[in-house]
């Protein structure tokens, strides 16, 4: 199973949940439960000049990477000023808000497991007046957020050695992780993925759902025997089993911010199709 959309900013609404609880913010979500995904939320969402989304709590993970403008994250007991290339983990139950007190949009791509509950079903976004952290960090660990942030000159070579758990390099691959396992995350990985020129991937499959929206270039994916050819703000979701591959036919670098859940294993990440061939 998957599907294929493309970002629409004319679409992002202010979730049911969040009305009333913010000003200026929107959220354009492409992986829910509607199109058959059991592991994942993932959107992009919009915050106004001046906006704000008020402090609340979740019972799941949530992982973020900022694409444009600057807000404020006020996680836990600290306030961080984020740009472009800042990426974080928010723990199941940590206390957060967001803020833009710039005169430019910001939009981030937030990722979210387990999936959020359907309103109608249950709650798990809860709206907090006072310090409400359930999170409790390990020792060594911080009491808020994990963050980083990425900038060209961290990006492997390709064919270098990668940086995913259970990944063998590729030729033309190179792959930039922001929240995995090392990271800290429990339930999902978020990371950039890029594809030189003639750079591809053969049929696969995998114990884990995946979301991908492409931030440069075109790639050629195919997914369950169907063909796409994909460029900057399309989207496209593959469910655990779903057999697909991805290869750039173009003449310049194709790149997309990927994410996955449930996190994946340590070993045995890829099942390929041509490991197996030779038994048919």
């Amino acid at each position: 199973m998957h599907h294929v959309g493309k970002i629409d900013e004319a679409t992002a609404r202010t979730p049911r949940l969040y009305e009333g609880r913010s000003t200026g913010f929107r959220r354009a979500t492409y992986v829910d439960h509607g199109m058959g995904s059991v592991h994942m939320g993932v959107g992009i969402c919009y915050l106004a000049p001046g906006g704000t989304i008020q402090a609340h709590v979740h019972s799941f993970e949530e992982s973020f990477y900022v694409l444009e403008g600057a807000v404020t994250a006020e996680i836990g007991a600290e306030k961080r000023a984020l740009n472009p290339g800042d990426f974080g983990l928010i723990r199941t139950g940590l206390q957060h808000g967001w803020r833009n007190a710039s005169d430019r949009p910001a939009r981030w791509l937030e990722m979210q497991a387990p999936q959020p509950r359907p309103v109608e079903y249950g709650r798990d976004t809860f709206f907090v007046n006072a310090a409400a952290s359930l999170a409790s960090p390990t020792a060594g660990e911080s009491s808020t957020a994990l963050l980083g942030h990425f900038d060209e000159s961290q990006l492997p070579r390709p064919g270098g050695a990668s940086q995913m758990e259970g990944f063998n390099p590729t030729t033309g691959v190179a792959i930039q992780m922001f929240v995995d396992r090392s990271f800290g995350a429990i339930h999902q990985s978020l990371f950039l993925i890029q594809y030189m020129p003639g750079a591809k991937i053969d049929t696969h499959d995998h114990t884990f759902e995946e979301s991908y929206l492409i931030v440069g270039g075109r790639v050629r994916a195919t997914a369950d025997g169907k063909t796409y050819d994909l460029g900057p703000g399309d989207v496209i979701w593959t469910s655990v089993g779903c057999i697909h591959s991805f290869a750039n036919e173009s003449a310049e670098p194709v790149r997309w911010i990927e994410t996955q859940a449930p996190l994946p294993p340590a070993k045995e990440v890829f099942r390929f199709e041509r490991d197996w061939a030779r038994l048919g």
